[in-house]
């Protein structure tokens, strides 16, 4: 009778050091600690999952079962060297290595299906544009899923397949991926199904995943060193709600934009820089026509791209305000002739028409009405001091005798009133400010400069015999002026006829 009371004091004095052996100690950090309700027997080795390699329950060695059941009572404590399960392989499968323990799951989570085959196969690929601010990209097609990045009103992307809420994008050009330095050895991916991170971090989404001996191209990331930024795979896919997207057109629509787009600003950046290199010439040898022909191009042609649009609306009123700012100390350093020069130049004029009127005076044997035009000519030429006619004035008498024996021979040596009755039925109304052109070059088509007042810039150059124009200078006046030739100046030429 004293043998089972022998077996129950035994029992009773084991129950606390089994208890100690599964409940006495803090495993929180010990990763072969089980849940009370997990039986060393039930566990379902599907669920590890290691950190960056993409493991999946083929990669894990299985789990042998326990030759005699576990006892229910008290739960024992799995030790490493005892435990059933494998762990060899999660110093190879984790860019973590012992940092973090490996969690154990009951339930594995599927990624939704996007659509059928048989749907996909029929689906017309297309190029797509976002109608809003701030729509979200995601990588599985659900709202809880991971955020790729956000996308603004006019970003395109091309659909490749669609769901009932969700479409199927390919990546955005730029978009880059991040995979562990410690599975890439020279370009090489060593490990299967190593994981590709939306960000270079452990905690960050997974976008698709390598396979082992994949070549990839990366460099070292700037945000974490310890990471590979990479151009992610052209098989990856991302969504995108289908409430926010409009169509556009196929999916080589969205080649050709981009075409246009670098086309604009090449001409864009290539036009800025021919500017300035105009711009760094001395003023008279400026040319600026064919920069403002680019940029009127880019406005009118390229309207479907507003910012390249704007942008050259910009530089060009940029340029007309660096072009005047370089003109004025042009004109006022031209304005500061000496007196000397200018008395230079009435000399150089003054000898010029004396030979001019012993020419008129050689040529008197022509016809008599010839004679009687030259006549009244030389008639201003010689009441010049007397009837308000200038030096500047005078320097023109001879010019426009040429342009009146000219006319004459060409309309039956028709009188002087009829050529002049019919440069005012071809002559223009020019208003604008007059200013001297002082300037001491040959053939020059004027002595003077009508400037427009807005702008202050030239109009056209303009000269007389009849109307004294420098009383003029410094005002706003409208002139009726007859062209002439400007001798391949940059502005037109004109007689004024009058100045009102």
């Amino acid at each position: 009778m004293r043998k089972p009371v022998t077996i129950l004091l035994s029992l009773s004095l084991l129950l606390p050091c089994i208890h100690l052996l599964s409940d006495g100690s803090d495993d929180s950090d010990d990763p072969f600690t089980y849940e009370e309700d997990i039986s060393l027997t039930a566990l379902d080795t599907s669920s590890l999952t290691a950190l960056d390699t993409g493991t999946d329950t083929d990669e894990l060695p299985p789990i042998s079962e326990p030759s005699e059941p576990v006892p229910k009572p008290a739960p024992l404590k799995a030790v490493p060297d005892q435990s059933p399960v494998q762990t060899p392989s999660l110093k190879t499968t984790s860019e973590h290595t012992d940092t973090k323990p490996i969690p154990l799951k009951t339930t594995v989570e599927k990624t939704p299906a996007v659509k059928s085959s048989e749907s996909s196969k029929s689906f017309q690929s297309f190029t797509g544009k976002v109608v809003k601010n701030k729509v979200r990209i995601r990588q599985q097609p659900r709202i809880e899923s991971p955020i790729v990045r956000e996308l603004n009103s006019g970003d395109m992307f091309i659909v490749v397949d669609e769901g009932d809420e969700f479409y199927t994008i390919l990546p955005l050009v730029g978009t880059k991926g991040y995979v562990h330095r410690s599975y890439i050895l020279d370009g090489i991916v060593e490990g299967n199904r190593v994981n590709v991170r939306l960000e270079p971090d452990a905690d960050a989404p997974v976008i698709t995943q390598l396979s082992g001996g994949e070549h990839i191209d990366g460099k070292i990331s700037p945000l974490n060193s310890k990471w590979l930024e990479i151009e992610i795979p052209a098989s990856t896919r991302f969504f995108i709600s289908k409430d926010y997207v409009i169509k556009l057109g196929d999916a080589s629509f969205m080649a050709k934009v981009e075409k246009r787009r670098e086309d604009v600003n090449f001409l864009l950046n290539s036009t800025h820089l021919s500017s300035q290199n105009e711009m760094q010439k001395p003023f008279p040898e400026i040319q600026l026509k064919e920069v403002y022909a680019n940029y009127e191009k880019i406005i009118s042609n390229y309207t479907d791209f507003p910012d390249q649009v704007a942008r050259a609306r910009d530089l060009q009123s940029k340029l007309q305000d660096d072009y005047l700012q370089k003109k004025i100390p042009y004109l006022e350093a031209k304005a500061k002739m000496t007196q000397q020069e200018l008395n230079s130049q009435m000399k150089a004029q003054q000898l010029k028409l004396a030979q001019l009127e012993q020419q008129l005076e050689r040529e008197k044997a022509k016809s008599s009405k010839h004679n009687d035009s030259r006549s009244s000519f030389g008639g201003e030429i010689a009441s010049a001091n007397t009837s308000g006619v200038n030096d500047k004035m005078s320097i023109w008498i001879p010019i426009e005798q040429q342009q009146f024996e000219a006319w004459s021979l060409q309309n039956n040596n028709a009188s002087r009133e009829d050529f002049y009755k019919e440069q005012r039925q071809e002559a223009v109304a020019i208003r604008g400010i007059v200013e001297p052109f002082n300037r001491s070059i040959k053939n020059k088509p004027g002595d003077y400069i009508i400037m427009n007042q807005t702008s202050h810039l030239p109009i056209a150059f303009v000269y007389s015999t009849q109307v004294n124009l420098q009383s003029k200078v410094g005002q706003e006046v409208t002139i009726l002026g007859a062209p002439r030739s400007n001798n391949n100046f940059a502005f037109p030429a004109y007689f004024v006829l009058s100045a009102e």
